[in-house]
């Protein structure tokens, strides 16, 4: 490749395909992250509150407390060690601080542990294959019976304290059957006690609405958006995009950097030829315009070699013209004299 251009471009372009490799890996581990935090963000809060009520609970009742949640949610709890779960340090520091941990043990199926007492190193623990549909149902039931302990009108404020606490991932409120959006059928399901799931009005999340016993409050739960992973097209996208502009770009430098050395390849082109008035412009004091100056210097340097040394043939030739013409003049009186002798 004999073009600047294409041999910059050519560069550009085999580090974009080593980038776009990169980049493909990360957008790997980037949606995984993310989808660990979105499991993360709508399991932290039911998992919390399951564990928080279960400190004061003795181990039979822990016990019993997981078989009747676990069934609830339609997975098996568990309340085990931290020697038993065998968690990294890390992970195991984060539980510590109170996080709830997801992990992705199998496709498919998640992992959740909740700390429930620093103490004795007790873990509630949970496997999870729908995060979003089987801890829907639940955290709403576990919700209405936290707060139907609770006086009617302190009921708002105490779903309040809830949401707080245990760092709930997604909107808790409390409805009147005014306020509620719900059509008829909806609103006789949850006078029999039912949970009614409803699509968000964009199509792309879903409110959980259930009715509190003996109160006029309806809560909701939500709205509950999937997790949309990042698209592998949009790296390519973003990758072509990049690749035209880093190419017009890249061409819009060198272009003017390859008219510059054409014409300085052009001025000695013709000075190898003998034009040595050949001047190029030495504007600019990048290294094209101190390459100019140079190559400008150079030819006047030339230029001023090849004057002094014509100056010294002519002076040479002037200085021997006039000896050999004397010696000439006299070797023809010589001849002449030698012809009169005869």
């Amino acid at each position: 490749m004999n073009s600047i251009f294409l041999r910059i471009y050519g560069g550009m372009l085999a580090v974009l395909v080593l980038v776009a490799l990169l980049g493909a890996g990360g957008l790997q581990l980037l949606n995984e992250v993310r989808a660990d935090k979105h499991r993360e963000s709508l399991a932290g809060g039911t998992f919390r509150l399951m564990a928080y009520n279960m400190q004061s609970m003795t181990p039979i009742e822990r016990r019993q407390a997981a078989n009747l949640w676990g069934r609830l949610l339609g997975i098996p709890l568990r309340v085990r060690t931290l020697s038993d779960v065998s968690l990294e340090s890390r992970l195991e520091a984060r539980l510590l601080r109170g996080q709830v941990l997801v992990e992705s043990l199998h496709p498919g199926r998640v992992t959740v542990y909740a700390l429930v007492r620093a103490s004795d190193g007790l873990v509630l623990t949970g496997d999870v294959e729908q995060v979003s549909e089987q801890l829907a149902r639940a955290t709403i039931y576990l919700l209405i019976d936290e707060l139907v302990r609770y006086p009617e009108e302190e009921q708002p404020q105490r779903l309040a304290d809830l949401k707080a606490r245990h760092g709930f991932g997604y909107e808790l409120s409390l409805l009147t059957r005014d306020n509620a959006n719900l059509d008829d059928d909806q609103r006789r399901r949850l006078d029999e006690g039912d949970t009614v799931m409803a699509l968000d009005r964009g199509g792309d999340a879903i409110r959980v609405f259930a009715a509190v016993a003996g109160t006029p409050w309806i809560m909701q739960l939500g709205p509950l958006y999937q997790m949309n992973p990042y698209p592998a097209q949009l790296l390519l996208l973003i990758g072509v995009l990049g690749l035209s502009l880093i190419g017009l770009t890249v061409y819009l430098l060198v272009r003017q950097l390859e008219q510059r050395l054409s014409e300085l390849e052009g001025a000695a082109t013709r000075i190898a030829s003998g034009n040595l008035e050949v001047r190029v412009p030495d504007a600019g004091t990048d290294s094209v315009g101190r390459l100019a100056a140079a190559f400008n210097d150079m030819a006047r340097h030339l230029q001023r070699l090849l004057a002094v040394q014509r100056e010294m043939v002519s002076a040479v030739a002037h200085e021997l013209r006039t000896p050999v013409a004397r010696l000439r003049f006299g070797l023809e009186m010589a001849g002449d004299a030698e012809d009169a002798a005869t």
